[in-house]
Formats: C-alpha cells, sequence, structure tokens
C-alpha cells in the first residue's frame, strides 16, 4: 500500500468528504445570517423541529412504497423524497408556528423556540419508533449522521443542489439580504420584499439541515450552523467578510475533521466522521477567541494592560505636576508622588522608566521633574479634567464636591476633538468650578 493509500482511499472517502464540504459550506454561510440577525438558535429549533417530518416521510414511503424492497433509509431517491418532503413540511410549521407566538401574542422569541421544539422534538421520536418497526430505520443515523456510509454520487446530490441553491440565493439578493438583517424598518420603507427574503431564508435553512442529517445528524447540524458563524465574527465587523469567512471556517473544518478522522483510521483508532468536524470547529472557534487581532481574549488584555500603564503613567505626570515638579519649580521625589495617588512607591516604578524613556520626566538629585514635552501632556490631561468637571456641574447639575472622581476617571479617555466641543461648549472658561486655573 503506498502512502497516498494509507492517507487517503479514493473509493470510500471521496464522497463522505465531499458531503462533509458541501454541508460546512451551506451551514456556515446560511448560519452567518441567523446570527446577525440574533436567531441562530433557530436552527437548533429546526434541527430538531425535522423529525416528525423525517418519521412521517419515512412512514409514508412505507405505505406507498413496496415494503418488501430491501432499501436504507437514504438508499433510494424514493424515499428520500418522502423524507425531505416531510422534513420541509415539519420544518417550515414550526418556523411559522414560532413566529406566529412571537407577533400574536406576548411571548418573545426565545420562549417560543424552547416551547415548539421540544414539542415536535417529541413528537418526532414517537413517530421515529413507529417508523422503525416498519422499515429499515437507523437512528443513529438521523442523531448522529451517518458519512461513513455515504459511497456514491446518488447519495451526495441533495446536498449539492442545496449548495448551489444557497449561493445562488446570496448571490442574487445579497443585498436584501443585507438590509433586512440590519434595519428592518429601512427595507420597509425601501419596499424589499421582506416577507419574501425571509421565506426564502427559513426554507433554505431547513433545507440545508435536512440534507446535512446524512452527512452529521440533528443533533451535531447545529455546530455546523453557529461555530463558523460565531468563529468569522470574532474575526470581522463587516458583513460580506463575516459571510466568506463563514463559509470558509465551514469548508475548513469538514475538511480539516475528514482528514483528522482518516489519519486515525490510519493508526486502528476508530471514530465518526460527524463529531470529529464539530471538534474542529469548535477548536477553530477558540483559537479565534483567543487570537483574533481586535475582539480576542489575547488582544482585550494586552489592551487592558496598556491602559492600565498609560492611566498610571498619566496619573503620575499630574501628581508630579501637582505638587510642583514643572520644569521651573522644585523636584518631587518618588514616594511624594506615590503618596498622593495613594500607591505604594514601587508600583510607580515601571511607570517613572517609561515615562523617562520617552522625555515627559527627569529624575535629578533632588527627585523628578517634568520635562516641556511632560508638562504640554500633563497640561492636556489637566485641562480635560477641569473643563469635564465645569460640563458637569453647568450642564448635568452636579454637585460640586462630586465631580472630582468621576473626573478623574474621564479625564484619561477624552479625545482632542470632545475638548475642543468642550471649550467651545463652556466658552473656552479660565478657572474650574473649584478656582483653580484650566491650563
Amino acid at each position: 500500500m503506498t502512502a497516498a493509500e494509507l492517507w487517503f482511499d479514493w473509493d470510500i472517502d471521496t464522497w463522505p468528504l465531499l458531503m462533509a464540504l458541501l454541508v460546512g459550506m451551506s451551514c456556515g454561510l446560511l448560519g452567518a445570517v441567523f446570527l446577525v440577525r440574533h436567531t441562530a438558535l433557530l436552527g437548533d429549533a429546526v434541527s430538531h423541529s425535522v423529525l416528525p417530518g423525517i418519521a412521517g416521510g419515512l412512514l409514508l414511503a412505507g405505505i406507498v412504497l413496496d415494503r418488501n424492497e430491501e432499501e436504507h433509509v437514504f438508499g433510494t431517491s424514493a424515499t428520500m423524497l418522502f423524507i425531505l418532503a416531510g422534513a420541509l413540511v415539519a420544518g417550515l410549521a414550526s418556523t411559522m408556528l414560532i413566529e406566529a407566538l412571537h407577533r400574536h401574542s406576548r411571548i418573545k422569541p426565545d420562549t417560543a423556540l424552547g416551547a415548539v421544539f421540544p414539542a415536535f422534538f417529541a413528537i418526532g421520536v414517537i413517530l421515529i419508533r413507529l417508523a422503525a418497526r416498519d422499515a429499515h430505520f437507523d437512528q443513529d443515523c438521523v442523531f448522529y449522521g451517518s458519512l461513513e456510509v455515504i459511497g456514491e454520487f446518488s447519495q451526495v446530490m441533495p446536498t449539492l443542489l442545496c449548495s448551489i441553491l444557497v449561493i445562488l440565493f446570496f448571490l442574487g439578493f445579497y443585498k436584501e439580504i443585507l438590509i433586512t438583517s440590519f434595519d428592518r424598518q429601512l427595507s420597509g420603507t425601501l419596499g424589499l420584499p421582506v416577507g419574501l427574503v425571509n421565506l426564502l431564508l427559513t426554507s433554505l435553512l431547513v433545507l440545508a439541515i435536512v440534507v446535512a442529517f446524512e452527512a452529521v445528524g440533528a443533533i451535531l447540524v447545529i455546530a455546523l450552523l453557529i461555530i463558523p458563524a460565531a468563529t468569522a465574527q470574532l474575526l470581522s465587523y463587516r458583513f460580506n467578510r463575516v459571510l466568506i469567512l463563514s463559509a470558509l471556517f465551514g469548508l475548513s473544518a469538514a475538511f480539516l475533521g475528514s482528514w483528522m478522522t482518516i489519519l486515525l483510521e490510519a493508526v486502528n483508532f476508530e471514530t465518526a466522521r460527524a463529531p470529529t468536524v464539530a471538534v474542529v470547529a469548535g477548536l477553530q472557534f477558540l483559537l479565534a477567541l483567543v487570537f483574533s487581532p481586535e475582539q480576542g481574549l489575547l488582544a482585550q488584555a494586552l489592551r487592558k494592560r496598556a491602559l492600565e500603564s498609560r492611566i498610571l503613567e498619566e496619573n503620575l505626570l499630574g501628581s508630579v505636576y501637582r505638587l510642583g515638579g514643572t520644569p521651573r519649580a522644585e523636584a518631587v521625589t518618588l514616594e511624594e508622588a506615590a503618596a498622593r495617588l495613594g500607591y505604594p512607591p514601587e508600583k510607580l516604578a515601571a511607570a517613572l522608566r517609561r515615562c523617562r524613556i520617552r522625555g515627559e520626566l527627569t529624575v535629578e538629585s533632588e527627585g523628578i521633574l517634568l520635562t516641556e514635552e511632560g508638562s504640554e501632556k500633563v497640561g492636556g490631561i489637566i485641562r480635560g479634567h477641569r473643563l469635564w468637571e465645569s460640563y458637569m456641574i453647568r450642564e448635568m447639575g452636579a454637585a460640586s464636591d462630586h465631580v472630582h472622581d468621576a473626573a478623574d476617571h474621564i479625564e484619561h479617555h477624552l479625545q482632542p476633538a470632545l475638548v475642543k466641543e468642550l471649550e467651545k461648549l463652556l466658552g473656552n472658561p479660565d478657572l474650574d468650578p473649584h478656582g483653580s486655573e484650566i491650563p
């Protein structure tokens, strides 16, 4: 056996891999839209709600078709047609019922979801048991998927057609999807077919979930609907980029999960492909959650640390300024500055070093002095502080003895443009409410 045959068997692995890729891409695209619309759990509801339709379609197929013919539940186009039709009807019925409960009652959308899909799911479980008595029905296939048994193109065809429909829909209705997802009132004003777009989106969601059953099952389909989209949202705020990234993450999760399963099987470790795909999708989300340049936990921690360091440095500059450590005044010791701020001196030592490197402070034998650069910088900070105090008293009616602490916090976040607006609004005052000079 060659190395290529060891890692990938084209006769066995091609169709399961193609199925996983198609499901990952279509679920990624649709999931991004519903996540942006804050209805991500609708996919979860539909994935459970279609079970009565699957079981009902199977029961109907057992009545109409030849029961004596041995066939797999997904093995013939006729049976699959009954299942698809039943699942579509059940999925659309559940979404319409959820929408009706929300619109015509005081029930909120999340409550409607929680009420509808467990009921549909319970009915589906009962019908599945009835269907399993009269037909060859693999319940594990419905609940957990069966990528491993996909062995011919005819089994992939429904998913391929669904993926093409999803792509064509996004290409043809992108503007309508964008506007209806973010501003439904504007959509109505522009005369966009909001109801039609929502109906088509819901129908495609139901269709994608139904055809995904054979690949990942009713339980794990929600992973491909939510996780790639959530991962994409951690990396971008733009809708078009979120759509593309979500589809790519769905594709990559399907590809890497399938290959991981193949590699594990090569070393005699048997595992199901669908759960492995979901695990890979989860790992992608965790990596984005930690390392996203803007929204990642690491970036947030670094920004928080940088902000804390900047605030500490600015507080040190302000303390030296208020204690008289200007270029034309007496020096201030680090202990004096720390005592005024209520910090231990060692906490300010690192801030002092950074300020010296930037040329904002200088250390003489007598103590710490502000440089011209440092005086200019701290003057702007104190100006913002005292202007904000004046604004709170004059415009907000705050008591003069209650504004200092608030100004202490806000002074580090005032942008130059806002300071100019305060100057204009207050008429460029020379003194703050406490009689201190505004630099």
